[in-house]
């Protein structure tokens, strides 16, 4: 590796602790927000029960402003997923043998193209890289196809680490490794 290779390497690794720990606070404040709506939750039930609120017309309000927020939400790209359900990936025994090297000129590597999240581990381990835009998706270059992909050897250049969705595709399904939004709408 040589120099500007290592300072790139570190660089990134610089700026995945400092967004990890971006997302760390937000999701803390998460839990701030849930505190609160717990306390908004409790005063609109007694203002329910004091006859002061309909809870019909209050429902339809909160529709139009939730999609509101929603598109607001979208529109800026909020939002931190991470997979779920957390694993080990190296526990993991429900893999399928696919031979991608033969296979690749029939599936054109599809499986390369999924976005999915990544768990807390991967991230953690910083060997697989995700998208700094939408943490924590599994990082793609612009031609669509996972950035571990090495074209040249026809398999994946971090295969010993690869995220459990990689694990356990066998072309049909992920086997139940999806993603889940912590945050955001």
């Amino acid at each position: 590796m040589n120099y500007n290779e290592y300072d790139q390497a570190e660089f990134r690794q610089e700026i995945e602790e400092g967004l990890c720990y971006t997302h760390f606070r937000a999701n803390a404040n998460t839990g701030k927000l849930l505190e609160i709506a717990s306390f908004l939750y409790a005063a609109i039930n007694l203002l329910s029960e004091k006859g002061l609120l309909d809870i019909a017309e209050l429902d339809n309000r909160k529709q139009q402003a939730a999609a509101n927020l929603k598109e607001k939400f979208r529109d800026r790209g909020m939002g931190v997923v991470y997979q779920k359900p957390e694993a080990d990936k190296y526990a993991f025994t429900d893999g399928v043998a696919i031979d991608c090297e033969n296979r690749l000129n029939l599936c054109h590597a599809a499986c390369c193209k999924l976005p999915f999240a990544l768990s807390r581990q991967d991230v953690e381990e910083g060997i697989v890289r995700w998208e700094f835009s939408t943490p924590y998706l599994i990082a793609h270059s612009k031609d669509g196809y996972c950035q571990h992909l090495d074209r040249e050897k026809k398999c994946c250049s971090v295969y010993a680490h690869r995220p459990l969705p990689c694990r356990g595709y066998d072309a049909a399904t992920i086997k139940g490794f999806g993603w889940i939004l912590i945050m955001g709408l």
